[in-house]
């Protein structure tokens, strides 16, 4: 029976003398880590109002100014546009007849010669219409606009070639943003 008790005694001092050599991992408890997050922020803003002034039916007008469209959100952002209708006239995109009439967007640096706007490019509709290299472009377009930046939107007002319609109309042109 001593061999065995001496055999325990010895592998046991054996196991301890090892525990003390063995390397010990070492670190904190708990770990973190920082997760950070950024909403993503689509914002435009635009100047205004537009004034044509009087004009004559059958005519046609390029705004004497333009409204200076920003993004003011955090983002690169490609913009869509439309408009909404008067009471009494209808938006077209092509030569306006009675009761039609036909309102363009472009984004340009400086104001535009009336026939740089195109129906195919610039007229504007009830349904929002996204922006791109040719879609509402002059020698600016509203795609991929990055955060703070600025352009020009001009337009051209292509009245009814007749209308009963005799008082001042609100056509209001809304612009919004997407992600791009």
């Amino acid at each position: 029976m001593k061999k065995i008790i001496y055999f325990t005694i010895q592998a046991t001092v054996c196991l301890t003398i090892l525990a003390f050599l063995m390397p010990t991992a070492k670190g904190a408890n708990p770990a973190t880590i920082n997760v950070t997050v950024t909403i993503q922020n689509l914002s435009v803003s635009a100047t205004g109002p537009i004034a044509f002034g009087t004009v004559t039916a059958g005519t046609a007008t390029v705004s004497s100014g333009s409204s200076t469209v920003t993004n003011d959100g955090n983002v690169t952002e490609t913009y869509s546009l439309n408009l909404t209708n008067p009471a009494g006239w209808t938006a077209v995109q092509a030569a306006p007849v009675a009761e039609q009439y036909c309102l363009s967007a472009m984004f340009n640096t400086t104001g535009p010669a009336s026939g740089g706007f195109t129906y195919a490019n610039h007229a504007l509709s009830t349904t929002p219409t996204a922006c791109s290299a040719t879609k509402f472009a002059g020698d600016q377009t509203g795609l991929s606009v990055l955060k703070t930046q600025t352009r020009s939107l001009w337009f051209k007002f292509e009245a009814p070639s007749s209308t009963t319609v005799t008082t001042e109309q609100t056509i209001v042109v809304t612009i919004t943003a997407s992600a791009g």
